[in-house]
């Protein structure tokens, strides 16, 4: 999954749960996209999808939270898991799972603007990245072989590591 890809997702799903965007919207954005397509790019193997079910996700999910921005549902789309929280002025978190790989391409996509780390065993990277409206954000990631799964923390706007690193710490897997 590219790093556009992996922005447009953490921008368009927000606005699409919270009713603030149409789905006509997100296809005028970027037609071709996975978002737009059910989340998958023929191109490109985002591998066997997490082995955590909706029901396992939200337990591990279930006390993120983050002051002055609201929980949605919890989801799952396509071959993800996700939860949104939105805040004012357009700001919003995002915490997916997805397969594996995707860590794996986003490490190669984003080298040399990330930093590498442990969590708790784990192999995690961090990011700040410039989307295509020059709008900074963050990223991290952790993988968690064990689920099959990356699990993505998005900021926008930008977020510190501390910042993401605090809702990571409230993730129970």
């Amino acid at each position: 999954m590219s790093i556009r890809k992996l922005l447009l997702c953490s921008t368009v799903l927000p606005l699409l749960l919270t009713g603030v965007g149409r789905a006509d919207d997100m296809a005028s954005a970027d037609r071709d996209s996975p978002a737009v397509r059910g989340g998958r790019d023929d191109s490109e193997d985002d591998g066997p999808p997490p082995t955590l079910t909706l029901a396992q996700f939200k337990k591990a999910v279930a006390k993120v939270q983050m002051p002055g921005f609201q929980r949605m549902p919890e989801l799952a789309a396509g071959a993800g898991l996700g939860l949104i929280l939105v805040g004012e002025n357009e700001s919003g978190v995002t915490i997916m799972g997805h397969g594996l790989r995707t860590g794996e391409q986003f490490e190669k996509g984003a080298a040399g603007k990330l930093s590498r780390f442990k969590h708790q065993g784990h192999e995690a990277f961090f990011a700040e990245l410039t989307d295509d409206e020059g709008e900074k954000m963050a990223l991290l990631i952790v993988q968690y072989p064990e689920h099959k799964m990356s699990l993505m923390i998005t900021g926008k706007p930008v977020m510190s590591r501390a910042e993401l690193m605090k809702l990571l710490a409230q993730v129970e897997l």
